[in-house]
C-alpha cells in the first residue's frame, strides 16, 4: 500500500515540472512520508525568523555610521573582502531569508516529554528550493503554505526571480514555483544574466551542466540536456522573461528576488537591482555586499549590534543567542582559542571566494576530524586566503532513521542520518511568516545539502 501511495506522490511532484540540471522530476531520495514536528515548533520558528530579521536590520542600519565604525562592525564586514567585489550598499531591508537549521532533540526524563530546538548554522540570503519545497507539499497533500504565503506577500505584484547563470541548474525548480504561484492567482517570471537560448546551446554542447556539479555526482541514465524542449514540454514559456535583448531598463513594481551572490554577477548587472528599486520595484534580498557573508552571524557578538537588537525587540536577543551558534571571524587573534578548543569548532568560507564554495557545505572543515597538527595547518591555510573565513561552534545535529523510496519504488531506511531543516521566512509587518519547511537528511557526513543521495521530506507540524 505504501508503494502505491508513494507512486501517486511521485507523480504529483513530477507533474509540477521540477528538476535539477538534466534531471526531470524528483531528483532526491523522497521520504516515504512527511517528517512530523510538534506544532509548537512552527511557532518557535516564526519567532526565530522575526529575531533573524532584527539581526539583519541592526547590521544594515549600523554599517557605515559612527557607531558601526567605533563598534568594529565596519571592519568586521569589510575584512578580507576582495578588492574586485562591489561594495554596493542597497536601500531596503531584508524581506526574506532561508536559514539552515540543525535539529537538536531533547527528552525530559522528569516530564517524559519530547522537545526539539533549532540552531541556525547558515542564514541563506539567496536560497534555492522554492520549487521543490512547494512540489513536496503538493505531492504529500500538505497545505501549500509556501506558495500561499508568497502570494499574500506579493499582493498583486509580479515576482521576478533574477538569477546568475552560475546557478542555472536550478532553473526548472524556479519555473515550477512560478507556475504554482500562477495557480493561486499570482504571477512570477525568471530572468537570468545569460539568455536562455544561449544556455541551451551551451548545455547541448556539453559546456554546462557537466557533473560533478552541485547535488549531482554523475549523470543518471535519463539525463536530458535539451533545455528548450523541456521548457516546452512543461509549458513553462510564459514564466520566462523575454531575455534576448538583455535585461530591461524597468520592471515596474515587481518584487525582485536576487538568485546569486554579488560575486556571481557582473558589476553592470548588479547596478540594475538598484536602478529597478529606485523606479518602484521592491527587493526581497537587497544587493548589499555584506548580506551575502556569514560574517553577519559574527556581528551578533558586537555591543552596538546587540544594543540595537535589544532596543527593537525585547525577546530577539535571547532568541538569537539560543538559535545562532557562536561565530567568529577567523583572524590571527582568534587562532589560539580555535587551536586549544579544536573539537568544538568548524570553519567555513564566509563568502566572496569567487567559486561558489561558501555554500552547500563545500568548504566545511571540522576540528574533530583533524589531528592537532593538521588542524593548525588547516587554520593557517585559511588565514592566508584572500576572502573571509568564519569559525563556528560545533552543534551536535540530531540523527534520525528515515524511510525513503528508492528509484524502483522500494522502501529503504537511512540509518542515523544527519539533519538540516530549511524554512523560508517572509516579512509580515513586524512579524515573520515561516513557510515551506522541509528536512534534508544525509548519511555519513556532516556536510548536509540537497543532493541525489540525500533524503528530502516536507515538514508536518502537529500535536
Amino acid at each position: 500500500m505504501m508503494g502505491q501511495n508513494f507512486e501517486l506522490q511521485r507523480q504529483r511532484m513530477n507533474a509540477t515540472g521540477i528538476g535539477l540540471a538534466g534531471i526531470d522530476g524528483v531528483w532526491w531520495l523522497p521520504a516515504a512520508e512527511p517528517f512530523t514536528l510538534p506544532a509548537q515548533a512552527a511557532r518557535d520558528l516564526a519567532e526565530m525568523g522575526q529575531a533573524i530579521f532584527a539581526l539583519f536590520d541592526a547590521v544594515t542600519s549600523l554599517y557605515g555610521t559612527p557607531a558601526g565604525a567605533a563598534g568594529g562592525l565596519d571592519d568586521l564586514l569589510r575584512y578580507q573582502v576582495p578588492s574586485d567585489i562591489s561594495r554596493l550598499i542597497s536601500q531596503g531591508r531584508v524581506e526574506s531569508v532561508r536559514p539552515d537549521f540543525q535539529l537538536v532533540f531533547q527528552t525530559s526524563e522528569v516530564s517524559q516529554t519530547f522537545e526539539v530546538s533549532f540552531v541556525a548554522t547558515e542564514l541563506e540570503i539567496c536560497p534555492s528550493a522554492h520549487g521543490y519545497a512547494q512540489a513536496m507539499q503538493t505531492g504529500y497533500g500538505l497545505p501549500p503554505d509556501l506558495v500561499e504565503s508568497f502570494a499574500r506577500y506579493l499582493n498583486g505584484r509580479e515576482l521576478l526571480l533574477v538569477g546568475t547563470q552560475q546557478w542555472s541548474e536550478f532553473l526548472f525548480e524556479q519555473l515550477a514555483f512560478c507556475r504554482a504561484l500562477a495557480e493561486v492567482g499570482s504571477w512570477a517570471r525568471v530572468l537570468y544574466d545569460l539568455p536562455v537560448r544561449v544556455m541551451a546551446d551551451q548545455i547541448r554542447q556539453g559546456q554546462r551542466w557537466q557533473p560533478p556539479i552541485f547535488g549531482i555526482k554523475q549523470k543518471p541514465p535519463a539525463w536530458n540536456n535539451n533545455l528548450l524542449e523541456r521548457i516546452e514540454a512543461h509549458e513553462f514559456e510564459p514564466f520566462l522573461w523575454p531575455d534576448e535583448a538583455g535585461w530591461p531598463e524597468a520592471v515596474g513594481n515587481a518584487v525582485l528576488f536576487r538568485f546569486g551572490y554579488v560575486d556571481c554577477f557582473a558589476p553592470d548587472k548588479l547596478r540594475y537591482f538598484e536602478q529597478w528599486r529606485r523606479q518602484g520595484a521592491a527587493v526581497l534580498n537587497p544587493a548589499t555586499f555584506f548580506l551575502d557573508s556569514k560574517v553577519v552571524m559574527a556581528a551578533l557578538n558586537l555591543p552596538p549590534v546587540r544594543e540595537q537588537i535589544a532596543g527593537s525587540n525585547l525577546n530577539a536577543l535571547d532568541i538569537l543567542d539560543r538559535c545562532i551558534p557562536e561565530t567568529l571571524l577567523l583572524r590571527q587573534e582568534t587562532l589560539p582559542r580555535l587551536v586549544a578548543e579544536k573539537d568544538a569548532w568548524v570553519i567555513k568560507y564566509a563568502g566572496f571566494d569567487g567559486g561558489n564554495q561558501a555554500w552547500g557545505g563545500r568548504s566545511l572543515e571540522l576540528g574533530l576530524h583533524h589531528s592537532a597538527a593538521s588542524w593548525q595547518e588547516v587554520l593557517g591555510q585559511a588565514l592566508q586566503l584572500p576572502w573571509p573565513v568564519v569559525a563556528q561552534r560545533l552543534v551536535p545535529s540530531a540523527r534520525v532513521d528515515i524511510t525513503y523510496m528508492d528509484s524502483q519504488g522500494e522502501a529503504q531506511v537511512m540509518k542515523q542520518g544527519v539533519t538540516r531543516l530549511r524554512t523560508f521566512f517572509l516579512r509580515d509587518g513586524a512579524a515573520a511568516v515561516a513557510c515551506g519547511s522541509h528536512l534534508t537528511v544525509a548519511g555519513g557526513t556532516m556536510q548536509v545539502s540537497e543532493a541525489t543521495d540525500t533524503v528530502q521530506a516536507p515538514i508536518l507540524f502537529c500535536d
